[in-house]
This record gives structure tokens, C-alpha cells and sequence, in this order.
């Protein structure tokens, strides 16, 4: 009996020190997947259906109603409303290159003058929008044609970023209910503007 029972002990004991193992090599591993998060391949920028686990790749909403709910996009949002297209992005399928909040602010006082008339924001704003889901297929000096009539240029550069004319892509995209929602670090002026 005195021998079972101090078994049983030290099963209990190895038992604690084994889960606490565990668990510490679990919780490691959850705070380490942020960071390796940022090790995409290069277009998985156009592939964000890859990545379907992830939370914040994804929303059940339409493209304006996921733009509306981050905070990084206010001014895109505030400017596709200005420009009467955000109601466009609930229905249909579209890719939007997405700048945020600081590649408005980054704007030249030039350009954001230019930009600031009607007709110029929304041929700019259209600039961002392709009318259809971009996939990941053959994009490396690909040119695609936007909802403003002219085309996008798609490089990779040395560095294995995505360029679409000078602006990055920054992974990873949105996958929104009606498309994709790709973050860019620069607002795309289309050429002659």
C-alpha cells in the first residue's frame, strides 16, 4: 500500500510538471504566431482565401462595411462616400487597393489640391478599384485594368514586395464578403493626372 500510494504521488507530481511543460510551450507558440505571421509569400497578398484561419483576414461583410470597421481606412472611406462609390463596393465583385490614413495624409499639397476637385477624386478613387477578384496567377509585370479605365502595373521587387505602380502591398489582405481589401502605403494617381 505505502509503495502504490507513493506512486501514485510521484505520477501526480511528473503529471504537473509535464502539463506545466506543455503549457508553456503552447502559450510560447501562441505569442510567436503574430510574428511569423509576417513571413507571407509574396503574392499571397492576391491569395487571401490561403489564409481563411485567421480572424482578421476575414469578415462576412460586403468591402464598405469591412472598410467602415477599420479605423486605419477612415479617410477612404470618408472620400469613396464623397465620391458616391462606397455604396458600389457593397454589391458586385472588386479588389480595392486600399491606402490608409497616412498615405492620404502623405499626399503632396500639389496633388491633394488636384485631387480635392469632384471629378478628379473620383477618377482617383476608381483608380483603386478592379471590378473583379485579382488571384495570385502570373501578376509579376502584369498591368490591371481598373474601374477608372487605365491599368494598375504589378512588379516584384528585389526585396519580394509587391508593387503596384510605386505603392506596396501590404500583406495580408482582407477577404471581405464581395471581394478583397489589399493594403497600400501610398494613394494611386493615375497616369496624366
Amino acid at each position: 500500500m505505502f509503495i502504490q500510494g507513493s506512486t501514485t504521488k510521484m505520477t501526480k507530481k511528473l503529471f504537473k510538471k509535464l502539463a506545466f511543460v506543455v503549457g508553456i510551450a503552447g502559450i510560447t507558440t501562441l505569442i510567436s504566431v503574430p510574428v511569423l505571421a509576417k513571413f507571407y509569400p509574396p503574392y499571397a497578398l492576391f491569395q487571401p482565401s490561403a489564409y481563411r484561419s485567421y480572424p482578421y483576414r476575414n469578415s462576412e461583410k460586403n468591402i464598405a462595411d469591412t472598410l467602415a470597421d477599420n479605423s486605419k481606412y477612415s479617410n477612404l472611406v470618408y472620400e469613396l462616400k464623397q465620391a458616391g462609390l462606397l455604396d458600389t463596393l457593397k454589391q458586385g465583385q472588386f479588389t480595392i487597393f486600399a491606402p490608409t490614413d497616412n498615405a492620404f495624409k502623405a499626399l503632396p499639397k500639389q496633388t491633394y489640391q488636384r485631387y480635392s476637385q469632384k471629378e478628379n477624386r473620383l477618377k482617383v478613387l476608381k483608380y483603386h478599384v478592379v471590378p473583379r477578384i485579382i488571384t495570385d496567377k502570373n501578376l509579376n509585370g502584369t498591368a490591371i485594368r481598373t474601374l477608372e479605365g487605365n491599368a494598375i502595373n504589378v512588379t516584384l521587387d528585389k526585396n519580394d514586395k509587391v508593387k503596384l505602380n510605386n505603392a506596396i502591398g501590404k500583406p495580408p489582405s482582407i477577404q471581405a464578403k464581395n471581394g478583397v481589401i489589399i493594403e497600400i502605403n501610398q494613394v494611386l494617381v493615375p497616369p496624366g493626372f
